[in-house]
């Protein structure tokens, strides 16, 4: 027995009309369709075929409803357009390369707010310069905090900071931008609120990665680290051009005002260490996987180096619920920054050689020695 579509009465299965309401009754099975999110295909009015693909929804202020996006090809047969419906619905490796500028440019245009407030949100972008060219990718909530901490005006250009971010990654992430469902500026905290989750290794800590060094894969590219004071973007992207083994220092970081040709010299306490991993061409760091260079040094590298210390790194809440270790990468910057208090020397020298934006209108009216920042490094 079958039920009719229409009236819903039951009927035998060999009648070919229901006499009931009389709708014709077809045993012919139908083609299953295409499950949800599987792409579509239709003809067009030339013959062809197009293939389309809707990779998400977002929304744009000001407009009521949401907007699809979507990815299409146009294809001379039907069974092309079918095949190529699974490639469409994987994402494009360049939309995931995203650096933080090319972000806010794409995204400024399409924000609607009062003249005002557009220019709150480009002065704010001002101080994000340490950030323009890092991949979104990349980028850690250390990064974001940094700069924030450093913009040099009142709270109300700090929380413009934060509005501008939050907006970015919500432009970003429907967009494939941003790799992430993370929307980092929720954990941003400016003046006034809850310190922001830091940590650096204590002496007893770093004592235990100078002991392992050599003995530990990798320890010594964190001990590396902690005497250098680099984002940890910024150290997996050194190369070997940018270490002058003669005169000892690397010129690297961020490619900004605050931060561009930003010369570090290397302690003589890592600089055996140094040497000896540096290889005859290419990165600095000995990463075999040129992608997410970042990602492989901390999951692979650097976690499972402090497992094997000995050093206990818990995961810890940083706001809203969110857990993350309390050690990763940038504890080695705090550490570089945390040493460097200890020591001796002028604010703009140890601003220059941690690579802070608040260096940049300094450098107008002060020169930097480098026998100053030697001097520095030494006494850490």
């Amino acid at each position: 027995m079958t039920t009719c579509k229409r009236c819903g009465q039951e009927m035998a299965d060999i009648w070919l009309v229901c006499p009931f309401c009389g709708r014709a009754v077809s045993n012919t099975p139908t083609k299953k369709k295409r499950g949800n999110g599987q792409g579509t295909v239709y003809k067009l009015k030339n013959g062809k075929y197009k293939a389309v693909v809707v990779l998400g929804y977002y929304h744009i202020e000001g407009e009521k409803n949401l907007r699809r996006k979507t990815r299409s090809k146009v294809f001379d047969k039907k069974a092309d357009a079918v095949k190529a419906l699974t490639q469409l619905s994987e994402p494009r490796a360049e939309e995931k390369r995203c650096t933080f500028q090319q972000l806010y440019d794409k995204w400024l245009p399409t924000h609607k707010a009062g003249h005002d407030t557009m220019n709150c949100y480009k002065a704010a972008y001002k101080y994000f310069k340490p950030l323009y060219p890092m991949q979104i990718s990349d980028i850690e909530i250390d990064d974001l905090q940094e700069c924030i901490d450093d913009c040099p005006h009142g709270k109300r250009t700090k929380q413009n900071m934060k509005a501008l971010v939050g907006l970015m990654y919500k432009y970003g992430i429907p967009r494939d931008y941003v790799p992430s469902k993370l929307n980092l500026a929720e954990y941003l905290k400016v003046d006034g609120d809850a310190a922001a989750h830091r940590s650096s290794f204590s002496d007893i800590q770093l004592v235990k990665i100078k002991n392992a060094c050599g003995v530990v894969p990798h320890a010594d590219l964190i001990y590396i680290m902690c005497y250098l004071g680099f984002r940890p973007s910024e150290f997996v992207n050194l190369t070997v051009a940018d270490y002058d083994k003669e005169r000892g220092i690397i010129v690297g970081g961020a490619k900004t005002e605050a931060g561009k040709g930003r010369v570090v010299p290397v302690s003589s306490k890592i600089k055996p260490m140094l040497d000896a991993i540096v290889p005859d061409a290419g990165y600095l760091i000995p990463l075999d996987k040129r992608v997410d260079r970042l990602k492989v040094f901390t999951t692979e590298m650097f976690y499972p180096a402090l497992e094997e210390i000995g050093i206990n790194n818990p995961m810890v809440e940083i706001a809203g619920g969110k857990l993350r270790h309390k050690y990763t990468p940038h504890t080695c910057r705090h550490t570089f920054a945390t040493l460097m208090k200890r020591v001796d020397g002028s604010d703009k020298d140890k601003q220059e050689l941690i690579g802070h934006a608040s260096a940049e209108m300094l450098r107008y009216y002060q020169d930097v020695e480098l026998a100053d920042l030697k001097a520095i490094v030494e006494a850490i």
